[in-house]
């Protein structure tokens, strides 16, 4: 099929890339020159763990184009995925990227003569906006010669191209049945393997918005645990939480074997969520619900917990070291998670923040980030290492913020040899604590002895 991507962003290069390597032709639109040249180079613009190998695929038997002129990809294609950006400003979402895309797309339709165009939206929008205000926008310029559909991604960043090539449900949301047919067209090669699920547009909204909100909510839940375990002599979060995972109402046996799911990753404590969807998406929503006069104390919590997880770390260096003034401290990961270059709401930035402001000298290393001087989200102040060795020289503490695999190598000897005095707090609860002395190592959520 000829499908067209509007935004070059991560959402619509992964979903063009990978629809491309399902043999069908893409062509991928953006109005930044220079995203459109990237793909054309075949350059991806961000990290995501086996993505840039699929582009160079794509590229080399000539599925996947890019432009920036906008009649092209609609003289080219027989529907588009509108990818651009929704973010979130004083909590509210921010329509204009996604209504400018639209307008601009219905009156290159009508300029182009092109009957029964398909267009996809699977930006995040909250409920209602596709048919209130994205459906008005089509009318006003195309009559009726058109399909509006809703299919939300569910793409976790680090995952992406496992979670595209195996999903567990394709959500379609849409206005006819010709809309319906076109998009389980695309993903013909996913029948049997995953779930279709047909609903109308506001409930294609909300699922998204569901999805992240329940995620966040573990997080938080563990984190909530664990600052409960803070108070309790002996008491192991990690192991409280791994038993409720074996909940038979949560692990199931087939076979004799247990079948553990995903969310396990999820019930774990830590120095909270970040990135680019469950922050944004959680205030979305909150404030779409606000707007409708419902209260939302689960979800109010949900954030609040989150928001308190990096000064907790900060808090529990305070509680070893005493004052942090003119102490140097080394932050472990820069990236909200592992498998991605993405730094934005990541908890480590809000930490650096927080311990410069008590005086702190801050060094910083991360195993993807190569230049970080034209980044806006850390702070000048922070000294950035592409070395980790450099970035323990005279250490008082370093704080591990990622889950990076590298880090897992960490130990006593390593430490010794760099820092003051071995220090090591571990904000992901995933080094392997018998490799440092008593009164070395820290992790989240336990009584500090």
């Amino acid at each position: 099929m000829k499908i067209g991507i509007i935004g070059a962003g991560y959402v619509g290069l992964t979903t063009g890339i990978c629809l491309a390597a399902k043999k069908h032709e893409i062509t991928i639109f953006d109005i930044n020159e220079e995203k459109v040249n990237h793909v054309h180079s075949g350059k991806l613009p961000f990290f995501e763990k086996g993505l840039q190998e699929l582009l160079n695929t794509t590229i080399t038997k000539n599925n996947l184009h890019s432009t920036n002129d906008l009649d092209i990809l609609i003289q080219n294609t027989d529907g588009c995925f509108v990818c651009v950006g929704t973010p979130t400003k004083n909590h509210t979402i921010d329509l204009s990227q996604i209504k400018s895309a639209i307008d601009a797309l219905a009156s290159a339709i009508k300029n182009n003569d092109k009957e029964n165009y398909v267009i996809i939206v699977r930006s995040t929008v909250t409920p209602s906006t596709t048919r209130k205000i994205l459906l008005p926008i089509l009318e006003d310029k195309l009559n009726q010669n058109f399909h509006l559909c809703m299919v939300p991604e569910f793409l976790r960043e680090g995952n992406a191209l496992d979670d595209f090539m195996n999903p567990d449900k394709i959500v379609i949301g849409s206005i006819d049945k010709y809309g319906i047919n076109f998009v389980e067209e695309i993903f013909i090669d996913f029948k049997g393997n995953c779930e279709f699920i047909h609903t109308n547009l506001e409930s294609a909204e909300l699922i998204k918005y569901a999805n992240n909100s329940f995620f966040s909510m573990l997080i938080s839940f563990s984190n909530e645990i664990a600052n409960i375990s803070e108070k309790i002599p002996n008491v192991d979060p990690y192991q409280v939480l791994k038993a409720l995972v074996s909940d038979k109402r949560i692990t199931s046996q087939i076979n004799g074997q247990s079948i553990v799911p995903g969310l396990d990753s999820y019930l774990v404590p830590g120095c909270g969520f970040g990135g680019s969807c469950f922050p944004k998406d959680v205030k979305a929503i909150l404030n779409f619900a606000q707007s409708q006069k419902v209260s939302t104390p689960l979800l109010n919590a949900v954030l609040q917990i989150n928001d308190e997880r990096p000064d907790k770390m900060i808090k529990l260096c305070e509680s070893i070291l005493g004052s942090l003034k003119n102490k140097k401290i080394t932050i472990l990961g820069l990236t909200f998670k592992p498998d991605t270059d993405d730094l934005r709401s990541s908890p480590s930035i809000d930490a650096i923040k927080l311990f410069l402001e008590k005086g702190a000298q801050v060094s910083a290393y991360d195993p993807v980030i190569k230049n970080i001087s034209n980044s806006i989200l850390l702070p000048k102040e922070c000294t950035y290492n592409l070395k980790i060795e450099e970035s323990l020289e005279n250490s008082d503490a370093v704080l591990v913020f990622t889950k990076w695999s590298e880090f897992k190598s960490l130990n006593f000897e390593l430490l010794n040899k760099f820092m003051k005095k071995p220090l090591i707090i571990d904000g992901r609860g995933f080094l392997d604590k018998e490799k440092f002395p008593d009164g070395t190592y820290y992790k989240i959520g336990f009584m500090k002895e």
